[in-house]
C-alpha cells in the first residue's frame, strides 16, 4: 500500500499530513485578527478570493499564540468545504510510506496528543530511523472541547 504524507516541521517536531488532505502551501502575511474566537485561531487570509481562516497549531504545544511573520507557511486544507490555513514551521518533502500508521504507546506528549496520536515509521537510505506523529487535520481545526481546558491548567 502506498501512502504519500507531505512531511513538515512544527515546533521543532518533524510531522506528517497525508497528502490527500493537502490542497497548497502558501506563505501567509497579513493576518486580520478576528475577535473573541478560539485561541488557537490566528485570524483570516485572503488567498485567491478565498478567505482562509489560520489555524495555530503551535497553540497546542506552547499553550499561547506564536510569532508570524511574513515568511510564515500554512498548509492549506478544506474541511466541510471551509478553506483553513494550518502554521507550521517548515515543509521538507512528500513521503511515500508503505506502511499505515500506529498507535502512539506511551502518548505524545503534551499538547501534541490533541494534534494526533498516530505514527508513521519512516526508514530511508538517507536519514536514520525514526517516527512521524501523523498530524489529525480535523483536531487541528475543530479540537475536542478538553484542549482549551487542558492547556489552560
Amino acid at each position: 500500500m502506498n501512502n504519500l504524507y507531505l512531511r513538515a516541521r512544527l515546533a521543532g517536531r518533524d510531522i506528517a499530513i497525508p497528502a490527500a488532505c493537502v490542497e497548497s502551501v502558501v506563505k501567509i502575511s497579513d493576518i486580520v485578527p478576528v475577535p473573541a474566537v478560539s485561541p488557537h485561531i490566528a485570524g483570516l487570509f485572503a488567498l485567491r478570493s478565498r478567505v482562509l481562516t489560520i489555524v495555530d497549531c503551535a497553540w497546542f504545544i506552547h499553550g499561547s499564540k506564536g510569532d508570524i511573520a511574513d515568511t510564515s507557511l500554512a498548509i492549506v486544507v478544506t474541511i466541510d468545504n471551509h478553506h483553513y490555513g494550518l502554521l507550521v514551521d517548515a515543509v521538507d518533502d512528500i513521503l511515500t510510506i508503505d506502511s499505515d500508521p500506529v498507535a502512539a504507546t506511551g502518548g505524545v506528549g503534551r499538547g501534541w496528543d490533541m494534534l494526533g496520536d498516530t505514527m508513521l515509521h519512516v526508514d530511508d537510505a538517507i536519514e536514520a530511523a525514526r517516527s512521524l506523529l501523523v498530524l489529525d487535520v480535523a483536531n487541528a481545526v475543530n479540537p475536542p472541547p478538553s484542549a482549551a481546558a487542558g492547556l489552560a491548567a
